[in-house]
């Protein structure tokens, strides 16, 4: 697929989960931008998280789009990366919010 749009996936929650305490639930490095978004570092992966429903402390519905890989990929996977990504921060939020 030869294509200059990053891969992006849209995901949704449950119900509004705080993404902040999900992401460091799962120990990953984040740089909040503002109120709506993030950037993180996922298996040499710079992700670009934007809700799009609720803020980053009560999301329910947010895009990650993939802003590229370290130079020691080889081989990256964006697409798989960011749905890896999504599956655990899914889970996170269901294990944070369980936790409350």
């Amino acid at each position: 697929m030869a294509s200059d749009e990053p891969a992006a996936q849209r995901c949704e929650l449950r119900t509004a989960a705080n993404v902040l305490a999900a992401l460091d639930e799962c120990n990953l490095e984040h740089l909040d931008v503002d109120e709506y978004r993030t950037f993180v570092l996922y298996r040499e992966a710079v992700l670009d998280l934007r809700v799009s429903e609720g803020r980053l402390t009560a999301a329910s519905e947010f895009t990650v789009t993939s802003q590229g890989f370290s130079y020691r990929v080889n081989d990256p996977d964006a697409e798989t990366t960011i749905t890896e990504f999504c599956r655990e921060l899914v889970a996170a939020t269901d294990s944070v919010a369980s936790d409350h």
